[in-house]
């Protein structure tokens, strides 16, 4: 199923990414996908249980699971264990994240093979790849439905994609400007504001304002102002390209009175509900900038 293959979304349109925190339905969802997974033998390969009958696989060591699972999930609420007790639907965010990268790196979609009629059962073989590629596709249906700004990345790893115009400014930063150092930055940047870490997504506002710094000496080293000139110069545009330079002046102070590229006492700190917007401001600028340099992959 597409993730966006739902009636409501082909006639309103996706369900806006807002939430920070996972609502209740789609933090359930995903700890039953997760529950689901290993009573449908999707851990059977990584945990399995052989046929008394042969060598084969027929089904999962449930208790090897869930030990292994309590080992690396410390945190996670159980009543009693799971065997003989019960799991809790009520965990954190990040616990629920911690067990759908648990999941998404150790399961494997299992296929019946040969059919034994004395033991009633199937054995069971594997595809590790078909597996994670199903698993990420459910996974990101159900964060995209609830609305979040959380995905799991190819990497199973779940990122904090943000807001539309934050995925817009990702999606094209893809610097190449020969300017290893300016590159750097700005794919620095990128990395940390995918974090779940709010701390590392101030930080990569720091890198995207020094990338920027970066960019603005480039062209004549040793005369920032030259060299921002002969950068302008690329927007034919007169009139849009004093719209720009007022834009790069505004984002140039705003970097200095707040504590993003300094921390002075007297500057101002950086409102966390404010990252995204920040972020999606410089670096749509930056983005148009390296365009019409010709300096963007």
């Amino acid at each position: 199923m597409r993730r966006t293959d739902f009636y409501s979304d082909r006639i309103n349109g996706p369900t806006p990414r807002v939430h920070e925190q996972l609502p209740e339905r789609t933090s359930k969802g995903l700890l039953s996908l997760f529950i689901n997974k290993i009573e449908a033998h999707w851990f059977a390969e990584r945990f399995p249980e052989h046929c008394e009958d042969g060598n084969g696989i027929c089904g999962t060591n449930g208790r090897g699971v869930w030990t292994d699972v309590e080992a690396h999930v410390p945190n996670m609420a159980m009543t009693g264990g799971y065997y003989g007790g019960s799991f809790s639907y009520e965990q954190a965010d990040e616990v629920t994240f911690d067990l759908i990268e648990y999941a998404a790196s150790r399961l494997s979609k299992p296929k019946n093979r040969e059919w034994h009629d004395f033991m009633k059962h199937h054995e069971l073989s594997f595809d590790e790849a078909a597996g994670r590629k199903a698993f990420r596709d459910e996974v990101n249906t159900i964060l995209q439905r609830g609305g979040t700004v959380y995905e799991l990345s190819p990497q199973l790893e779940i990122i904090r994609i943000g807001t539309p115009a934050v995925q817009q400014v990702l999606e094209q930063l893809t610097p190449a400007s020969g300017d290893d150092d300016l590159d750097g930055l700005l794919l620095h940047a990128k990395e940390l504001f995918l974090s779940r870490k709010e701390a590392n997504r101030g930080l990569a506002l720091d890198k995207l304002w020094d990338a920027f710094t970066r960019l603005k000496t480039v062209d004549v080293q040793g005369n920032k102002l030259r060299s921002i000139s002969v950068l302008l110069q690329n927007i034919d545009n007169e009139a849009f390209r004093e719209v720009t330079n007022a834009e790069m002046n505004a984002l140039t102070k705003l970097g200095n009175d707040f504590m993003i590229r300094h921390h002075e006492t007297g500057t101002h700190s950086v409102p966390p509900e404010a990252y995204d917007y920040l972020f999606a401001r410089m670096g749509s600028l930056i983005v148009y900038l390296l365009k019409v340099s010709g300096r963007l992959g």
